[in-house]
């Protein structure tokens, strides 16, 4: 069993006071690291936390001073690329035996556990990348950013699309009216939200790995046996203790650009239709129609986000394709006053 047992209720209750106080001093790089190196500790070992801590530490000035993950198993790769570094399987034990140490942490590890993460790296005043989605629940986010306002630290969320030049000239093209204010969004997925485990029901417990804390990886979800190829290391994704379906996979992606090149906030209503549904996983084939208020950028003094996945799609003479051509497989379709544009996932827009 871990050494220090995870609850929800006792997450809540720390983070809402690690929210609430109020902290004298921000949190800085101290003035000698400054001078040389940055140093790095990484919640997560391989998977995605392998391509961000692998890009991170590539850069002359960072050194990687810890890793931490679960699986004692998942260490190959950055003990080939970072020799000598410490490993940890508790990320609580790595940020308090570091201390001073380690200036910044990268959280890439299940959805369920970036908060509790990141936010006790926060409360000791280290700078945070996380991987998105940011949180599992709003909630979480709010507290996040509350800590990171009252702190003083420097954050991301690995949402590391945005910056790519397909989406930067996305983006540009519909700022510069080259389709006219937009009437209407639609954006899309393949993936679902039972994408990865075929089945509905929990399956049949089976022996813990030995190279495996389960416990570690429970965090604070609500107590479950472990099962084989089912959570750990990739399939956690559609359940909906650990996981946040397609929407949450995808849509930080996928949303990104319409988010940027519409200037839009917050929701005023949100209507969901799905397939498949039930008390464990995220639905299967999903519709969600959101209505924004209206920006600079749009025809009305609201706009119609529609989002699909599971392999729902817009119409696509909604595009006014030629011939021949299909939508891609993920994207979003800007229907403007004067045109259309189809943003692709990660690739060139097309007119």
């Amino acid at each position: 069993m871990m050494k220090k047992p995870f609850s929800r209720r006792s997450f809540l209750q720390t983070t809402a006071a690690g929210a609430a106080a109020a902290f004298a001093a921000p949190a800085i790089v101290s003035a000698e690291t400054l001078k040389s190196e940055l140093h790095v500790a990484s919640v997560g070992a391989d998977g995605m936390a392998w391509a961000d801590l692998s890009s991170v530490g590539s850069h002359p000035k960072v050194k990687m001073v810890g890793f931490c993950d679960i699986d004692s198993a998942r260490f190959e790769k950055v003990d080939q690329k970072f020799p000598g570094v410490p490993h940890f399987a508790d990320y609580r034990e790595m940020i308090d035996q570091l201390g001073d140490k380690v200036d910044a942490v990268i959280v890439s590890i299940p959805d369920h556990m970036h908060a509790p993460a990141a936010m006790y790296a926060m409360n000791r005043g280290k700078h945070i990348y996380c991987q998105k989605p940011l949180t599992h629940t709003v909630w979480e986010s709010r507290q996040m950013r509350l800590l990171a306002e009252k702190k003083q630290l420097i954050t991301q969320m690995g949402n590391q699309i945005h910056s790519n030049k397909e989406y930067r000239l996305g983006t540009r093209i519909i700022k510069d009216g080259a389709i006219g204010k937009i009437k209407e969004v639609h954006s899309w997925v393949g993936v679902k939200g039972q994408q990865y485990y075929q089945g509905t029901a929990r399956p049949p417990e089976a022996p813990v790995p030995p190279t495996v804390n389960w416990d570690l990886w429970l965090g604070c979800a609500p107590v479950r046996p472990f099962a084989v190829d089912v959570y750990h290391p990739f399939k956690w994704r559609d359940w909906q203790d650990f996981g946040s379906g397609a929407l949450g996979d995808f849509a930080c992606h996928i949303l990104d650009p319409v988010f940027t090149a519409l200037e839009i906030s917050a929701p005023l209503t949100i209507t969901a239709e799905h397939e498949g549904f039930n008390p464990e996983m995220w639905p299967g084939p999903e519709t969600v129609k959101y209505v924004f208020p209206g920006t600079k950028y749009t025809a009305g003094k609201t706009i119609n986000v529609t989002w699909y996945d599971g392999g729902r799609k817009p119409p696509r003479e909604l595009a006014q394709m030629p011939d021949g051509k299909e939508l891609p497989a993920a994207g979003s379709l800007f229907i403007g006053e004067g045109g259309t544009m189809i943003m692709p996932h990660v690739s060139m827009p097309l007119l």
